[in-house]
C-alpha cells in the first residue's frame, strides 16, 4: 500500500463551528466543523436557496442601482427588483421604500456609509466559497451518491468589509463552516494550495497543536489543506510519496 508524508509548508488562521451546538445569534444553530477527510468540489461564488436565501440568494459582486425608490439587481444580464429576486425579497413586494431603507441601514452597518452599493456585498458566504465532499470511492470527483457538505470554506461579509476599511480582523465563530479572511483564502487558491480535486481534512477538537509532519495512505500530490479547529488554524501540508 502506497504511504505519503506530508510536511507542513504555510499556516493561516481559520475559525469554525464551536465544538458543541449552540443556538446563534441569528436563530440558526451553530454545530461543529464535521471531522474527516474531503475533497474539494467546487470554488465559486455561493447562493443560497434554503434557509440563508434572503443576505444570500444573491451573488456577491452582482451589481446594484437605485431607480428612484427601487433597489435593482442586475440578473442574466437583466435588471430586475431586488422583490423580485426570491420569496425571501418577494415580502417586500408593494414596500420598496422599506427595502431600501433596509439595504441602506445594512451596508452602513458594514461600512458606515448610508447608501446603496453599486455592488452586491451581503452575502454571508464572501466573495468565494470552497464547497467539499466525502469522496467514498476515492476518485477525486463527486459522483454516484456523493454530494457537498453544508460546511464551506469562505470569508464573512463584515471580514470583507475590514479589509476594505483597512480594519483588524478577528475571525468569529461560524455555524459550521471554516471562516477565513479574504486575503488568506484567495492566496490558498491562488497558490494552488487548494484547488478542485485536491484533499481538505478537518481534524478533531482535541487536536490543540498544528502538527509539523503527518502520514497518509490516500493522498493526491503536490498540496493537502488541514484545518485545526481546536488551534483555530489552517495547515498547507506538501505531500510527497515514500
Amino acid at each position: 500500500m502506497a504511504s505519503y508524508q506530508l510536511t507542513k509548508i504555510q499556516e493561516y488562521d481559520g475559525h469554525g463551528g464551536p465544538a458543541s451546538e449552540v443556538m446563534g445569534g441569528d436563530n440558526h444553530p451553530k454545530t461543529s466543523t464535521t471531522p474527516g477527510r474531503y475533497v474539494v468540489g467546487a470554488i465559486e461564488k455561493h447562493v443560497s436557496y434554503g434557509k440563508y436565501k434572503g443576505w444570500s440568494g444573491v451573488a456577491w459582486g452582482t451589481e446594484m442601482r437605485l431607480l428612484g425608490d427601487v433597489v435593482m439587481v442586475k440578473k442574466g444580464g437583466s435588471w430586475i427588483r431586488l422583490s423580485e429576486v426570491n420569496s425571501e425579497w418577494g415580502k417586500f413586494k408593494g414596500k420598496e421604500k422599506d427595502l431600501t431603507a433596509q439595504i441602506k441601514s445594512a451596508y452602513h452597518s458594514f461600512y458606515n456609509k448610508l447608501v446603496v452599493p453599486d455592488r452586491w456585498v451581503f452575502n454571508d458566504f464572501g466573495h468565494v466559497s470552497v464547497k467539499y465532499f466525502v469522496d467514498r470511492n476515492k476518485n477525486w470527483k463527486m459522483d454516484g451518491k456523493e454530494g457537498f457538505l453544508g460546511d464551506f470554506i469562505h470569508t464573512t461579509p463584515g471580514d470583507e468589509a475590514r479589509v476594505a476599511l483597512k480594519q483588524p480582523i478577528v475571525l468569529s465563530e461560524s455555524h459550521g463552516c471554516i471562516h477565513v479572511k479574504p486575503f488568506d483564502i484567495d492566496t490558498l487558491i491562488g497558490n494552488g494550495y487548494i484547488k478542485k480535486g485536491h484533499t481538505i481534512e478537518v481534524h478533531p477538537y482535541s487536536e490543540m497543536l498544528v502538527a509539523n509532519n503527518l502520514v497518509r495512505n490516500h493522498a493526491r500530490p503536490p498540496y493537502e489543506v488541514h484545518f485545526y479547529p481546536g488551534a483555530f488554524k489552517i495547515a498547507v501540508y506538501r505531500i510527497v510519496q515514500k
